[in-house]
């Protein structure tokens, strides 16, 4: 099979919107493209908690319910951080999740998530975890040698 280019534009490939572990749901450029308009510029977040889905309204005008989205060369970052501390839904790595749009009623239509169906993973844990936990274990292994030295 001969080779093919690759171009900077087919780096996103399909839509998806993250969870990240920084705390922000992050957008990539495909799915900016097929779910929101330029001139969005801000997100109403939802949360069904019995299906476990994630919903964005996006909005051209502020509301006092809606988060900022910034936009980038990489896609966009929405950062609703105390909702998302405050229901459990910051990952240890950053999780990709494949967005729908779904209709709650005759008038709003959001981009939704289902957070128990992940279509991928980027990056690694946090450093510090991993040390916490590793920490622990080296200190119990250090008392039980310790101990035993003791009875002998």
């Amino acid at each position: 099979m001969p080779f093919e280019k690759v171009s900077k534009l087919d780096r996103s490939g399909a839509p998806k919107i993250s969870l990240r572990k920084s705390n922000s749901i992050g957008i990539n450029p495909t799915a900016f493209e097929e779910y929101f308009q330029e001139d969005h510029e801000y997100a109403e977040v939802f949360f069904n908690s019995e299906e476990n889905k994630l919903g964005l309204k996006p909005l051209e005008e502020e509301s006092s319910e809606a988060f900022s989205i910034v936009k980038s060369n990489s896609g966009a970052t929405i950062a609703p951080t105390s909702f998302l501390k405050s229901k459990d839904l910051v990952p240890s790595v950053t999780t990709q999740y494949e967005p729908q749009k779904q209709k709650i009623n005759a008038d709003t239509e959001l981009v939704v998530i289902d957070l128990d169906e992940s279509i991928g993973t980027h990056g690694s844990p946090d450093p510090d975890t991993e040390e916490e936990e590793d920490e622990g274990i080296e200190q119990h292994t250090v008392d039980d040698m310790a101990g035993e030295g003791d009875e002998g």
